[in-house]
């Protein structure tokens, strides 16, 4: 189980500039150069909605618990009504209920909230800190301004452990390649848990 995890944001002025870093990370991930624990491109509609757009890994069992990582990040930050993620379920629900409960605290992931606005595109990155470093100098490309924020060694286990649970509830998804929340659907999910489907 990871320890001490580090979330590393930027937001970048378009999907073009925030596509170009993901693939780098990726790059460098299948490489082993890095190790991403998870990762996620998140933009903002002119409704206020939050959508995450996962990797492809998500289909996967092990997929579903990364995914979820980022997922229950964000249910930290904006009301779990106003997020939109293809991980469906009452398990992602769940997530975002026990990872209210831990106490959490949002510090500079607040400023995702407030500087992420319709037509920007944010990438989020959750690793372990020797690869930070790297990942990092990736990230600063193309003008992104990074946000850091450290989650202690007991609230990394709280994370990994709730997104573990909340996978194991979640029923197998299908997902088209990546692309920006504009040309794909996505399934809303409410405080409740329940699904709708939604086109952003």
């Amino acid at each position: 189980m990871a320890k001490d995890l580090r979330l590393i944001a930027s937001i970048y002025p378009d999907q073009e500039h925030a596509n170009t870093i993901l693939e780098t990370l990726q790059k460098m991930h299948r490489a082993s150069n890095i190790t991403l624990v998870d990762a996620a491109l998140v933009t903002k509609d002119e409704d206020g909605k939050v959508h995450i757009d996962e990797t492809k890994e998500v289909t996967t069992a092990k997929g579903a618990k990364r995914g979820a990582i980022i997922a229950g990040v964000f249910g930290l930050i904006y009301p779990p009504s106003l997020i939109v993620t293809v991980l469906a379920g009452g398990g992602i629900g769940g997530l975002w209920g026990k990872m209210r409960d831990t106490g959490i605290k949002t510090g500079d992931m607040k400023v995702i909230a407030d500087d992420l606005q319709p037509g920007s595109v944010a990438l989020i990155v959750v690793a372990e800190p020797p690869s930070v470093p790297s990942i990092e100098r990736a990230m600063e490309g193309w003008g992104g301004q990074l946000v850091r924020h450290g989650f202690t060694e007991e609230e990394s286990d709280q994370i990994e452990q709730a997104a573990a649970e909340a996978a194991e509830a979640m029923p197998p998804v299908e997902l088209a390649p990546s692309t920006t929340s504009e040309g794909s659907t996505a399934t809303a999910v409410n405080e409740a848990g329940n699904q709708s489907s939604s086109s952003p």
